[in-house]
């Protein structure tokens, strides 16, 4: 069994990754927006992305934040962070499915 410092490096580790990931996926949104000014489905991209980083953000300090936590404080703090996590990926697939329905349409018709 792995002991608590090479675990507490592993998920460290995988959140910094995860947070640079998703700051590009943040950057492609503001390019997207740039690009397509009026489109309602860019910016709402970019609120979902928003969110994603405000929970990766928030699963990573949490556990500073209650210091020491019970495990049940630690899985009511996961379970506040999953639901913001799931409610960004909603937002995001909302946008990002009207922004391929409505605006690359629009785009192709252009053409």
């Amino acid at each position: 069994m792995e002991n608590i410092e090479n675990l507490t490096f592993h998920y460290t580790i995988t959140g910094i990754a995860i947070f640079i990931f998703q700051l590009l996926v943040i950057a492609a949104s503001i390019i997207i927006i740039i690009k397509y000014k009026k489109s309602i489905g860019a910016k709402i991209i970019l609120v979902g992305t928003l969110l994603t980083l405000l929970s990766i953000i928030l699963s990573q300090i949490g556990p500073l934040i209650l210091d020491h936590p019970s495990d049940e404080e630690f899985f009511k703090n996961q379970i506040i962070i999953t639901y913001l996590n799931t409610i960004s990926f909603f937002v995001f697939t909302i946008g990002f499915f009207l922004f391929a329905v409505k605006d690359l349409k629009h785009e192709n018709n252009n053409i």
